[in-house]
């Protein structure tokens, strides 16, 4: 799949989940309600940023619990 077809695809979608990486960034980017995770680098720097409902979970050495995940990612879908 090309970034453009992701990029169509992310900006329908209801809310996306997932870690750091540049898919994750650009659904913020599309304002696509987005769930980030964290477990091997501090979302203080690498963190997703932007309009809209965001949520970095987790951290370096911390992962976060699949409720945490869950309970954001409802809260969205709410």
């Amino acid at each position: 799949m090309s970034i453009p077809e992701l990029a169509s695809l992310l900006s329908g979608a209801r809310a996306a989940v997932g870690v750091d990486t540049g898919l994750t960034h650009l659904a913020v980017a599309l304002k696509t309600p987005t769930v980030a995770i964290y477990t091997a680098t501090d979302p203080g720097l690498t963190g997703v940023l932007g309009a809209g409902f965001h949520r970095n979970l987790g951290g370096k050495a911390q992962t976060p619990s699949a409720d945490a995940v869950l309970g954001e990612l409802q809260g969205v879908l709410a």
